[in-house]
This record gives C-alpha cells, structure tokens and sequence, in this order.
C-alpha cells in the first residue's frame, strides 16, 4: 500500500514542474504529502529557500543602473496529521530579515468530498494565492503585477496572503469532469475612510481585526472539463462591509470583488515539449462614498480597480537532450488599471488614473523538481512615463 501511495504522489511533487495537478489546492497536496511519511508521529517539514539578483536602469537614463543581490528567504512549512481525519499545516515565511507566520490551518475531513478548516489560511480566491505563488513553484523570479505598491498606495492583497475564518472545500466528480469548490467566511475587507487624498478609498484584505461585525464570505469553483484535467477554469467572488463598525458615513459600504483564472497543460509531441497557459483576472469593486477631505472638501469616484495576467511557457522535457529538456521558456504580459478620478494611482497626461502594464519575458533551469535557477526581464510602461526595466536572477530550493 505505502508503494502504491508513493506512487501517486511522486507524480503530484513533479507537477510543480510541469503544471500537471490541476486539481490540486496547496492544502489538498499537503495532505497527500503527509499521508506517506512513514513512522507513529505522522509530522513533516517541508519548504523552499531562495535568494535573488536585481538590476535596474531607465530607459532615458542608460547610466542610470542599480545593481542589488535584492532578495532572500526562507519559508518552512510544518505538517501534522493528528488523526485520520484531522490535518494541521502552518508556514512561517522570513523574507529579507522579515519574520510572518504565513498561515496556521486545522482542518477536518468530513467525508470524502468535504473538508472543514479553520484558521489564519490562504484565501480561496483566483488561483494564484493558492496555487502558484510560493517560490518553488511560481516559475518567474517575480510575482505578476499586483493591485499594490510601488503602483497603489497601500495593499489589496487580492492576489496572495491570508485570512481569518473557517472555509469548506473538495472536489466532486462530474463523469469524466471534475469540479473542485472552496467556500469561506472570514473578517470582512477593511476601508480607507481618512481625510488623506492620497489613500482615501483603498481597500486593505489583511484582516486580521475585523474593523466591523459584518464577516465576508467569498469562494471558488473550478471546473475541469477534460478527464485529463489538463484544462481548469476558476470562477471566484467575495463581498463584505468595509466601514468601521458605528461610523454612520461608511459603515454600509460594501466591497465586490470577483477574479477568473485558467490553467491548461499540454504536451505536444510534435515538438516534444509541454507548454502550460495560465492567468488570472480580478476586479475589486467598492460602493460609492463621499470622502470628506481635510480642506473641508468632498470628492467621490468610481473606486473600481482591475488587474489581469496572461502567462505562456513551454518546456521541451520530451527530448533526449538533458539540458535542454530541463530549460522552462516564459512570457507573460500584466496589467493594472486604477480608478480613473482617484487622486492615488498611476495618471496619465491628462491626470486620469491610467493603465500601468508590464512584459516579462523568463527562463528557467530546472536542477531537479524542487530546485532551480530562473532568470526574467521585466519592462515596465508607466501611463506618463519612461519604462523602467529590470533584470531579475534567482536560486530556489524546495526541501
């Protein structure tokens, strides 16, 4: 039996490589992790290391260079199995001396289509929180471009990070299809009610104090229509109250946000490779309010905020040729638009809130599943603005 579990989940660590486990949540693959560790105490760690290499140079200003070994860290992730039934995982992130306790879940399973969590988790909303952000297996030594700094004051945290509440998930079969889901309740988002223009209307998702009584329930559905489930498409919302609790001004204004994500691998003999298409699409929309302003003026806009990615690799792993067959090629173009009438955002010429876009154009080596060297070039195009280009190089290790 403990062979035949092995083999089930030696394919699933290699997916993070290839992309092949649509239908796995970081969640669900823990789990599976864990329910082969040999031994009485049933408790593993896991997790990745990395360190990274910027440099920065202007497009009008070609001296201007700023060269930086930029980044490093260290995330541990700890797994207990309690019981058949109960599952306990944590991650503690340190990243450039900075120490998060990522997130700390207890989950139960109900059956075999149910399970029940509880805790500081990552959100069920799109699928690149979940699935794709952390380091070893996020294919870029970048992040997309994301609703928050250096292009939004403040952070939305709509693509990563975590919340406080209980969720359920699972997956039910469809035929030949499957259908995964994730439904939540948590402390609602929090509003940006100060007089301060620069800020005043930003929506913040890290919730660990509600700031109101009002909770936020959201969720995901993925659909995998093909039996191989080379294709998922994800559908995600979310909606709670954003105002402090007792301020009569904002108390009811309430946030909509919803996200389309898709994933889909296929190995094309062909050209003996394996190419993978995934991305995401979010918009944040909050309820219009008056802001009142510390000139005693009022100001209002509509506080809509899109982002989307669309991102393409391919892989030769299908050739004799061991080094070639290990070199991962990627694109991926990002967008950001802000609320046009915002005073905060990106402008353009005319002061309206613009578009920031951005090219990232990668390559990955592949050391082994859990190990590589990725390189990226990132050209970023401001509304009113020169671009601003990087050259980014780092080492991940997954352990």
């Amino acid at each position: 039996m403990k062979t035949f579990k092995l083999l089930i989940i030696i394919p699933l660590l290699i997916a993070h490589s290839t992309g092949y486990a649509q239908d796995s949540t970081q969640t669900e693959l823990n789990q599976k992790l864990l329910s082969v560790v040999p031994g009485n105490t049933r408790m593993l760690m896991t997790g990745s290391g990395w360190f990274g290499y910027s440099a920065t140079f202007n497009d009008n200003v070609k001296t201007d260079v700023t060269k930086n070994f930029n980044s490093y860290g260290f995330a541990p992730l700890f797994l207990w199995k309690l019981s058949d039934k109960m599952f306990f995982e944590s991650e503690i992130e340190v990243v450039n001396g900075e120490f998060e306790l990522e997130y700390a879940k207890l989950s139960y399973s109900l059956n075999k289509y149910m399970t029940i969590g509880a805790g500081r988790m990552l959100t069920p909303f799109g699928a690149y929180g979940e699935r794709w952000e952390p380091v070893f297996i996020e294919k870029f030594p970048n992040t997309p471009l994301l609703p928050t700094d250096p292009f939004l004051p403040g952070e939305t945290h709509l693509n990563w990070g975590a919340m406080m509440g209980i969720d359920l998930r699972g997956a039910i079969p469809l035929g030949s299809a499957k259908m995964n889901y994730a439904l939540f309740i948590s402390n609602g988002p929090k509003l940006d009610a100060s007089q301060d223009p620069s800020t005043a209307g930003i929506i913040d998702y890290e919730n660990l104090d509600d700031n109101n009584n009002n909770k936020e329930i959201g969720g995901r559905i993925g659909l995998l229509p093909f039996s191989n489930s080379s294709l998922e498409i994800g559908f995600s919302g979310r909606y709670g109250k954003a105002g402090d609790q007792g301020d009569p001004s904002y108390e009811k204004t309430g946030v909509f946000a919803y996200a389309l994500d898709l994933s889909y691998n296929k190995p094309i003999a062909e050209i003996k490779s394996v190419i993978n298409i995934r991305g995401q699409y979010n918009v944040v929309m909050v309820d219009k309010a008056n802001y009142y302003l510390t000139d005693s003026t009022t100001y209002t806009f509509d506080n809509t905020i899109r982002s989307y990615f669309i991102q393409f690799s391919v892989r030769p792993s299908m050739t004799r040729n061991k080094c070639l067959k290990n070199t991962e090629l990627l694109v991926r173009y990002n967008s950001l638009t802000a609320p046009k009438n915002a005073v905060w955002g990106a402008k353009d010429s005319n002061g309206n809130g613009g578009t920031v876009s951005r090219i990232d154009i990668g390559l990955t080596y592949w050391l082994s599943w859990k190990a590589g060297l990725r390189f990226a070039y990132e050209s970023t195009k401001l509304p009113d603005g020169p671009n601003e280009n990087i050259f980014l190089a780092s080492i991940v290790y997954g352990f």
